[in-house]
């Protein structure tokens, strides 16, 4: 992948030199607050759209937020922070919801989820819970951002359709790709817009200003906040990925797997973006997505503090170039090959995500920020996936132990989907692609806790070394526990011993097992 001279001199500082803290950013311990145990992952549009068992949503997002959409997240908070094995709430929530009018900021929904967690633990004073916000851009950015991008800098449409769009063109619509459903439209602001990132950042000013700690956060000292995840050069979540094709369109045309539809002619992605980023005078490779994803790894820490910040890979950045040998990136402060995260021989995907994690690893960032990697496609068959679980561990493994907090890379994951609703995609094997729920569950624990020093407690995993700070779990897994609470049933082992258990005893021992792994304060 080759980068420009000046984008190789803007990460080598970057590297270098010190991120002065931001005047925006609070004043946090030196000791940064990090995410131990097992979170209920609660998506709140979604959540206020369907619902969840037993209970009927409100059909969409209520804007301005009405008491009875407080009221049915307030229940369904508390319900969730009762389980014990639970240790707190994993909010995910679009930029959209949060901020869909210039200067208007409906932050109800996660204010209820703050106010759940500080009731519970005001009366709980033994057992705390806390919150990890992720907040997402991208399609799901406000439409008053994307109408100004529009006015300001145009659509990119005329590059498909014989059109001139001037060279700063900031939106583009696809047709398909891959979080369709978590999006909340089609168009995507190009990830170098800046515009887009200037709104984007004035937007994680007020977030922070709000729920961080520090005198100025509404909730003061706000212990209870533990982590934010990294966005914005993204999509429809805060992973690392973007409409894409698994090819590069010099070499195989029928890369398909998203694509943007012009006078009724299917683009593929890849193809879309090799025009976007030679509109652009960018390079036609992945840099520019990796220079973008960097910058927003160091904006984080100007204005936040005193907490996790967590890094999702993705698998998914376009594939736009395998030109040269393939030489995953080695931060210059930790000899770390990244090779084993890469599985797939000359994947500019793969090279690109790592040359971001390189630089989270490597930074000289805010002392009083932990650092997290994390992924988000966690199910017991997907052991090959590219900087999936493993790479996780692998990178947690690597810096264990350091004697600075914010040097260590701590580990985390979250399911692709509920594990209870469907337990083939979660937890199917080969051996067993119907598994009941709780063989299901066990199957997933497997997979994430194999290499950890608890690896060998569960199916197939083996002991190890690597520790791993959290897990989360969407919130109808910890719904369907507390449901079956004494509802046992057996599950196979890998050894074929058969143990009688149930969802909520295995939720106990990973939460506990958690605990036990997990990096901590010094």
């Amino acid at each position: 992948m080759k980068i420009s001279v000046k984008q190789t001199l803007a990460i080598g500082l970057m590297l270098l030199v010190p991120v002065q803290k931001s005047l925006k950013a609070q004043s946090g311990s030196t000791v940064p607050l990090i995410p131990k145990g097992i979170y209920a992952v609660v998506p709140v549009e979604d959540v206020l759209k369907n619902g969840y068992p037993d209970v009927q949503g409100f059909g969409s997002v209520p804007i301005p937020p009405t008491p009875a959409a407080d009221s049915f997240l307030d229940t369904l908070y508390e319900t969730l922070l009762i389980n014990p094995a639970v240790s707190g709430l994993a909010l995910q929530v679009h930029w959209d919801t949060l901020n869909p009018n210039p200067g208007d900021y409906t932050w109800n929904y996660v204010d209820d989820a703050f106010q759940s967690v500080q009731t519970w633990n005001s009366q709980n004073p033994g057992s705390p819970k806390t919150v990890q916000l992720i907040v997402s851009p991208g399609f799901n950015s406000p439409t008053w951002v994307l109408d100004q991008v529009r006015t300001s800098d145009g659509e990119c449409a005329g590059l498909f359709t014989g059109g001139k769009p001037g060279k700063n063109c900031g939106v583009v619509t696809f047709t398909k790709f891959d979080e369709q459903k978590e999006a909340d439209g089609d168009v995507l602001p190009l990830p170098w817009n800046e515009i887009y990132n200037e709104k984007w950042n004035d937007f994680l000013e007020k977030l922070a200003a709000r729920y961080n700690s520090g005198t100025s956060s509404l909730y003061g000292a706000n212990t209870s906040f533990v982590s934010i995840a990294v966005a914005g050069p993204t999509a429809a979540s805060v992973e690392m990925l973007l409409p894409s094709g698994k090819c590069v369109p010099s070499t195989d045309s029928g890369c398909k797997t998203a694509y943007g539809t012009f006078d009724k002619v299917e683009i593929p992605a890849n193809t879309m973006w090799d025009k976007l980023l030679t509109n652009a005078g960018e390079e036609d490779n992945d840099q520019t997505f990796v220079v973008n994803w960097v910058f927003e790894t160091a904006t984080y820490p100007e204005f936040f503090s005193g907490l996790t910040m967590v890094v999702t890979t993705g698998n998914g950045l376009p594939n736009l170039s395998t030109t040269g040998p393939f030489t995953p990136a080695e931060p210059p402060e930790f000899s770390i090959n990244f090779a084993p995260d890469c599985k797939t021989k000359e994947n500019m995907d793969c090279q690109a995500e790592t040359m971001v994690v390189g630089y989270l690893a490597a930074a000289n960032l805010n002392t009083s920020m932990a650092r997290a990697t994390q992924t988000s496609g966690l199910e017991a068959s997907r052991v090959d996936l590219d900087l999936g679980i493993d790479g996780v561990k692998f990178l947690s493994q690597k810096t264990m132990g350091l004697s600075t907090p914010s040097k260590r890379i701590l580990g985390g994951a979250q399911c692709t989907t509920s594990v209870a609703k469907k337990p083939a995609t979660e937890g199917g094997t080969t051996a067993d692609p119907t598994p009941t729920p709780d063989q299901a569950l066990y199957n997933v624990l497997g997979d994430f806790f194999d290499g950890t020093p608890v690896g060998g407690q569960y199916f197939g995993g083996e002991h190890g070394t690597a520790p791993l700070n959290y897990l989360q779990l969407y919130f109808q897994d910890i719904l369907y526990a507390t449901a079956n609470v004494d509802n046992f049933k057996y599950i196979t082992e890998s050894d074929g011993t058969k143990d009688h258990t149930t969802f909520q005893l295995l939720l106990n021992l990973a939460s506990t097992d958690l605990f036990s792994i997990a990096e901590t304060e010094p």
